[in-house]
């Protein structure tokens, strides 16, 4: 509150400067913390899509082997 008495004690510009300023200050660190939380979350959402991804192509990689071992044992062997 030293501040305010000290910005007081100047003029009425100092005074209103520094409320414009301190607004500013509040505004720009809830900005800041808004964006820091719109990154984690789209960081958190790029993630699981990219372990669904790693999912889903195990489970193909796993039916695709099954597919030629079957295809295998119906035609016999492959001819390269």
């Amino acid at each position: 509150m030293e501040i305010f008495q000290i910005a007081a004690s100047l003029g009425v510009g100092a005074f209103l400067g520094l409320i414009i300023f301190l607004m500013y200050r509040q505004d720009r660190k809830r900005s800041e913390e808004q964006l820091r939380a719109d990154r984690k979350f789209m960081e958190d959402r790029l993630t699981k899509l990219l372990e669904d991804d790693q999912e889903t192509r195990s489970e193909h990689t796993k039916a695709l082997t099954e597919l030629i071992t079957l295809l295998l044992r119906m035609n016999g062997k492959l001819k390269q």
